[in-house]
């Protein structure tokens, strides 16, 4: 059985008025997703975008200046922001992964600079330890 709204929901409801419900027989779950025997029903569900934009309180519509005449065209603009926003955060992010790949080579460098300072000091080190253990060796005790 599908759930559906009576026709005499089509009015705004109350903030305390309970949706009355009737239970339709489907044939089975592929009715739901073809649109079988429940067709009829889904079509009288459809809203107009005027009658959507009714169901706002007033006070909220006034603040976003939503007319039923300006609401697709805030919303297809308010659409285009988002997508515009999107794109933004996608160039940022792609720019910010070059950024750190690029700081990742620096510090790469960095380290085998490093490296090879720290092994060139080992060498003078091992060599001064050297020449010093010589020089004891062939001193008179």
């Amino acid at each position: 059985m599908a759930l559906t709204q009576s026709p005499r929901s089509k009015a705004p409801p109350a903030p305390n008025h309970i949706e009355e419900v009737r239970l339709h027989q489907v044939e089975s779950i592929s009715d739901l997703h073809s649109g079988g025997s429940l067709h009829p029903y889904l079509a009288e569900q459809v809203q107009p975008w005027d009658e959507l934009l009714g169901i706002l309180p007033p006070s909220l519509c006034a603040q976003a200046g939503c007319s039923p005449v300006q609401g697709r065209g805030g919303f297809l603009l308010l659409l285009a922001l988002l997508v515009l926003t999107c794109l933004a955060l996608a160039i940022l992010a792609v720019y910010l992964s070059v950024l750190q790949s690029e700081s990742l080579r620096m510090l790469a460098h960095t380290l085998r600079t490093q490296e090879e300072t720290i092994l060139k000091l080992r060498l003078a080190s091992l060599s001064q330890l050297r020449r010093l253990n010589s020089t004891e060796a062939q001193a008179p005790s």
